[in-house]
């Protein structure tokens, strides 16, 4: 039996172990209960019992060795009603539906990334990005919208083609939509409690049910608008790719299973990639910076390797990648301090199965903290110093990925656009190094301690100073 935090006391009924849980110190918690429990807890979330696993051994366990037994996922109603029904990639549980969804969405991602887009959206977007920053030199300003127009710019453009002008309404309506949401409810009361749905339904999931309306109905109109205009053998972006795809597969995969995969499949993962992508990066970017003005040492090396390698007539590119190896070592250990997903999406068991000597019974929810991997004194050395060296080997290259790295995840449900998160990552950290020095006021110093949830870590706004390096 897993061991179970509170055994001196127990879990309340109803609330669990609530009543000792901090949803802001969550993964900090439960890195420190294992000093006394283990590496494997077991919380009682109100009637849900939640596995959160916090050592990497165990963590390669769930995600590698028995990737399979751990590959559904947790429906809750919030996940039913974002995923019209468990019609996503991310969320949905591991069936032949599933898989064949993955396949196809692999392939399309695989097929646009082959080609120029990514590079040359990246560069289309900071130019613009450029032209507004340029006009607040040397005054204080807060990045986040800088750097949300610039990834929701290239994220809308891979999934959809077209140019977005800065302060597009489409654009900042969605992210505004969201941020406004996740400032108002900290987590849905039906999540916890599914018969609420039913009974009453709580002010937030009324809230989420707006909003995933709202949201979908955007995405599936440009879907639709790209649908009318797709003509075999050009394909102009992910959504020309994903239809190709699924043509492709009617010659080759069971018809039966094809056809349980439809049109919703199709657009929800776009909102998969867009959804994931643009939360994921432009937290990790504004992170990263913040993480520099910490560190100006660092920063100007950064910088110093940008010059050697790319010079300061032209924007990096995605072939410079493996000579800025220090500069993509800068951008991990960002990642690593500052983890924008500290429990990734949890997985449930599709089976019987166990953790090391520990049952556990189909049907059980599993979480892997992340930021406790990330932030583990017997991983890392000196754990909590800013050390980007630590992912380089002895010539100053990317060295192999150190164990304890996981911010994708891994195994059959590793993060689906990784190989298009980290070379977009490196790229627009690379042109935001290249062009500018990066500070705060006089006499202020950032604050990098994140406003942190269970689910999610966040920068505290605030505003920063840039100067043109040339």
């Amino acid at each position: 039996m897993i061991e179970m935090l509170g055994t001196h006391t127990g879990p309340y009924q109803l609330i669990g172990h609530t009543y000792k849980i901090s949803m802001s110190d969550f993964c900090k918690q439960c890195l420190e209960w294992t000093q006394t429990y283990g590496p494997v807890l077991t919380l009682h979330l109100g009637p849900m019992k939640l596995v959160v696993v916090n050592k990497i051994d165990v963590a390669l366990e769930v995600l590698v060795k028995k990737s399979t037994d751990f590959a559904n996922r947790i429906v809750t109603p919030s996940v039913r009603v974002f995923t019209e029904g468990g019609k996503d990639i991310a969320f949905s549980n591991y069936t032949p539906t599933w898989k064949l969804h993955r396949k196809m969405s692999s392939k399309a991602l695989r097929q646009l990334m082959q080609g120029p887009a990514l590079e040359q959206r990246i560069h289309n977007a900071m130019v613009t990005v450029f032209a507004e920053m340029d006009k607040i030199v040397g005054k204080p300003f807060e990045p986040a919208e800088y750097i949300t127009f610039a990834v929701g710019n290239i994220l809308m453009g891979l999934c959809f083609g077209g140019s977005i002008e800065f302060g597009d309404n489409e654009v900042n309506f969605i992210i505004k939509a969201e941020d406004e949401l996740l400032e108002k409810i900290s987590f849905v009361p039906e999540d916890i409690f599914p018969p609420l749905e039913y009974l009453f339904k709580s002010k937030a999931f009324k809230l989420f049910e707006d909003f995933t309306q709202t949201i979908l109905a955007l995405i599936k109109k440009r879907y639709s608008a790209e649908l009318a205009t797709y003509k075999p053998g050009v394909q102009r972006h992910l959504a020309d790719h994903l239809i190709l795809a699924r043509q492709e597969a009617e010659k080759e995969e069971d018809p039966e299973v094809l056809a349980s995969l439809t049109e919703t499949h199709i657009t929800q993962t776009l909102a998969d990639i867009f959804f994931a992508g643009i939360d994921t990066s432009r937290l990790t970017l504004r992170f990263a910076i913040l993480h520099m003005i910490a560190n100006p040492k660092i920063q100007q090396k950064v910088q110093q390797e940008i010059d050697r390698v790319v010079g300061q007539d032209r924007l990096p590119c995605l072939s410079d990648r493996p000579d800025l190896a220090y500069t993509e070592a800068v951008l991990h250990e960002s990642m690593r301090l500052s983890t924008v997903a500290p429990t990734g999406v949890f997985h449930n068991t599709l089976c019987d199965t166990s953790i090391g000597d520990y049952k556990l019974p189909k049907g059980t929810p599993v979480a892997i903290n992340h930021w406790a991997l990330h932030h583990d004194p017997e991983a890392w050395d000196d754990v909590d110093a800013f050390i980007p060296k630590r992912f380089l080997d002895e010539d100053g290259k990317l060295g192999p990925k150190p164990k304890s790295w996981l911010p994708f995840s891994a195994g059959k449900r590793v993060c689906l656009g990784e190989f298009v998160a980290k070379p977009e990552l490196h790229l627009l950290f690379a042109c935001l190094m290249q062009r500018y020095t990066w500070d705060m006021e006089e006499g202020k110093t950032p604050d990098i301690a994140p406003i942190a949830s269970m689910f999610a870590m966040y920068p505290k706004a605030q505003d920063v100073v840039i100067k043109r390096r040339f």
